[in-house]
């Protein structure tokens, strides 16, 4: 989980429009008058076309983005169209969410809060920095460690991850020779894209690079021979942002 800037809202999502859906739904809460292909798609790139919980790819292959009503719509039906209240989200952050409420027991908004100050990485699970509430509680009302779904494909990307780390660190001989160096940088420089905002699971992979030694040996040789380039400092700058360290 990553913070996210909350974007301008759609100009079809008018005050009018806005008021006359909400009552439609008050009128009758089994319509989905969020449910429309526009308000969806605006709603899918707040968050990079992720997962603002599990920060998983969306609409793609099986995984689509549910609306999620961040203050549950069946509790705060004024705020079923509020554009701040309408989150991308994938179906089983959705489910695990329900109609829990947010109001009377807070979880973690990525919109509004930054997960850093409340979440760590270790072993590819999540949990709550310094034991705080709102970490802990975000942790089990998503259930964002379930084994299947979110735990697995996790330990699975970030072995290939730590792989890729331990290439790069055995070829670290690289940098001494004029006709491989280029290519080597920009072999680094790849994979440290990777833990961009906009890619999925930007927060674990930029926190098992800035985590592991092998890259912590690499920086420190090219920063000794005058390698790490802006757009290296740029890329780790990036890292910084989205890793979740104890």
């Amino acid at each position: 989980m990553i913070k996210f800037d909350l974007q301008p809202k759609p100009t079809k999502l008018t005050e009018e429009w806005q008021e006359q859906q909400t009552k439609e739904f008050k009128n009758n809460p089994q319509k989905s008058v969020w449910n429309i292909a526009w308000l969806k798609e605006a709603v899918l790139v707040k968050s990079h076309k992720k997962c603002c919980y599990s920060e998983i790819r969306l609409d793609e292959e099986s995984k689509y983005m549910e609306i999620d009503h961040f203050h549950p719509k069946i509790l705060y039906k004024d705020e079923v169209l509020l554009w701040e209240n309408l989150l991308p989200s994938c179906k089983k952050c959705n489910t695990a969410k329900g109609d829990h409420d947010t109001v009377k027991e807070p979880i973690i908004n990525p919109f509004v809060n930054n997960p850093k100050d409340y979440l760590y990485f270790k072993n590819y699970r999540y949990y709550p920095l310094n034991n705080n509430q709102l970490g802990r509680i975000t942790i089990d009302i998503l259930d964002l460690n379930d084994r299947e779904h979110f735990s697995i494909p996790r330990c699975k990307l970030g072995d290939k991850i730590c792989e890729r780390l331990e290439d790069i660190y055995d070829d670290i001989e690289n940098i001494f020779n004029p006709k491989k160096q280029n290519k080597y940088i920009k072999k680094i420089k790849g994979l440290l894209k990777e833990g961009d905002r906009k890619e999925e699971y930007s927060a674990l992979i930029s926190t098992i690079i800035l985590s592991d030694e092998n890259f912590q040996y690499v920086e420190n040789q090219l920063k000794t021979n005058n390698l790490w380039d802006n757009e290296l400092e740029k890329l780790k700058q990036e890292l910084q942002y989205c890793a979740l360290l104890k």
